[in-house]
């Protein structure tokens, strides 16, 4: 008997304990809620996710024992520290505890504060946020968001979600050309390694290498070239091929290994017009010399670019009925026709035609050489066609100082253009007085005017029944030669049949047809 009360009491007394042991009123047995997971929707979030526009990336967040804690590390570098404070955030972010971020969190719709606090599923979506990755960064790189997240048991999860960029190489023209100095730029977004910028005018055999100018933008510039001309002057021009011109289509492209990763095209302004340069307008101006009469005029009404010498005593009623050394064509409309001629039977005056004015006062005649011109583009060449008839010197002008060198030789037509820079007219006064006022742009590089910036000519030696197209390129005489100011004469287009003509030397049976003016870009 005293041994089953031993045993009773004994069973009683573990029993106390055990009670007391467990008076917290738990259970050590419940096992505790799960960790935290992090889960990418419709994804995986251990592989990286290519960015592309528009795209999903919707981060689930679970955690059954209620989120504590929710961190965002961002490690890219396109979203930098500098990067994110102009838009009120930074490399680590705190859902639940925002602080001044707060409001910039919202803005990009990320859950914040009790939104995050003890709740146990939250959405985090950058599905906004990382295509903008796109937008301001340009190289193939992987973007991170370290997420981090601890229930109320201390629990925590981490994971990394990871946004790859991979950079396309775009090439895209600034529309920024310009024609007088003959560049333009092109800005060109991920440059493969061992890639370069190049450019042609469209079809052209050989590409040209453009320049890096800064960051991701490229310069097609022109490559200038130097000689000396026959006076011994310092001459540059444009390499063919090279820069920006008018009236041209261009195609830029990124090439590695010699092939085309990317490529554009762009084509330029037309450029600029040579007023009545077709020679299709022609009218009569009123002249007076003691009285009024009208003289053929190289212009349509109401222009006045172009003007001829000595048309106006050749015309004048009193003197007789003359031909003028300029007049449209008889036999070709739309075609100027000049042609030597001996006035009152013995004193040579060479056919001619140039841009400026003519006064005749007295024995004398004035050629007041330049228009003013409104300059868009630079040209490489004037262009035009021309028949002409060039006979022996049979006129010797008695003021010519190199006359006798000059009697029974070949004569000389010429055709010459001048890009000048004059505060006026250049005058050039010759009659039977010695002429004053002489000057050849290729001879010179200012007159008192203003300066020669650069000129093209043509010397015709060989009589033509057909007609030639010629080419007169443009020498400067100054590498990347500054726009002539707007407001002064700065086109100078002159065409004689003797290239004495102001000497009054010359073949009088000399006469030359020209047409259709135009610049070569």
């Amino acid at each position: 008997m005293k041994k089953l009360i031993s045993m009773i009491m004994a069973m009683s007394m573990i029993s106390a304990l055990s009670v007391a042991c467990g008076d917290d009123g738990e259970d050590d047995n419940t096992p505790p809620p799960a960790a935290p997971t992090i889960t990418l929707e419709g994804g995986n979030i251990d592989q990286p996710q290519e960015i592309t526009s528009p795209m999903s990336l919707k981060v689930n967040i679970a955690a059954p024992g209620t989120i504590a804690g929710f961190t965002v590390t961002i490690d890219s570098p396109a979203l930098t520290e500098e990067m994110l404070n102009t838009v009120g955030l930074a490399k680590e972010l705190d859902l639940v505890n925002p602080g001044n971020m707060e409001a910039a969190l919202k803005v990009f719709k990320f859950p914040v504060g009790n939104e995050v606090k003890n709740q146990t599923a939250v959405l985090f979506d950058v599905s906004e946020l990382v295509p903008m990755i796109a937008m301001i960064h340009h190289e193939t790189s992987d973007h991170k968001f370290i997420l981090t997240v601890t229930d109320a048991k201390q629990q925590t999860t981490t994971k990394t979600l990871t946004c790859h960029l991979t950079a396309k190489t775009t090439i895209a023209y600034n529309n920024d050309a310009d024609l007088w100095a003959n560049t333009a730029t092109v800005s060109v977004e991920a440059l493969p390694e061992g890639g370069s910028v190049q450019y042609r005018v469209k079809g052209a055999a050989d590409w040209i290498d453009a320049e890096l100018v800064e960051g991701s933008k490229y310069s097609l510039a022109p490559v200038w070239t130097s000689a000396k001309n026959d006076a011994e002057f310092d001459i540059y021009s444009i390499q063919a091929g090279t820069g920006i011109f008018a009236a041209t289509t261009y195609e830029v492209r990124v090439a590695k290994d010699g092939e085309t990763v990317d490529t554009t095209e762009f084509t330029t302004a037309v450029g600029d017009k040579i007023p009545n340069g077709d020679m299709s307008g022609w009218s009569k101006k009123v002249m007076t010399m003691g009285n009024s009469f009208d003289i053929t005029y190289p212009n349509p009404d109401g222009m006045a670019i172009w003007d001829s010498g000595n048309n106006p005593f050749l015309e004048n009623p009193t003197s007789g009925t003359f031909t003028p050394l300029c007049e449209e064509d008889k036999t070709e409309p739309g075609t100027a026709y000049l042609s030597a001629r001996l006035v009152i039977g013995s004193v040579f005056a060479a056919g001619n035609m140039f841009t400026g004015d003519f006064n005749y006062s007295g024995l004398a005649g004035t050629v007041k050489f330049g228009k003013v011109y409104d300059w868009t583009a630079r040209p490489r060449a004037l262009k035009v066609r021309y028949k002409a008839q060039v006979g022996t010197i049979d006129n010797l002008g008695s003021n010519d100082p190199d006359k006798d060198s000059y009697k029974n030789q070949p004569d000389r037509s010429r055709i010459f253009v001048a890009v000048v820079d004059w505060t006026a007219q250049h005058g050039v006064t010759s009659g039977m007085t010695a002429p004053t006022g002489m000057w050849d742009p290729a001879t010179m590089q200012n007159v008192a005017e203003g300066a020669i910036l650069g000129y093209g000519d043509l010397i015709i030696t060989q009589t033509t029944t057909e007609w030639v197209e010629a080419m007169l390129p443009i020498n400067w005489y100054v590498e990347k030669a500054a726009k002539p100011a707007a407001e002064n004469f700065s086109l100078v287009i002159s065409c004689a049949t003797s290239v004495r003509g102001d000497y009054l030397t010359g073949c009088s049976s000399n006469f030359m047809q020209v047409d259709d003016f135009e610049w070569v870009y």
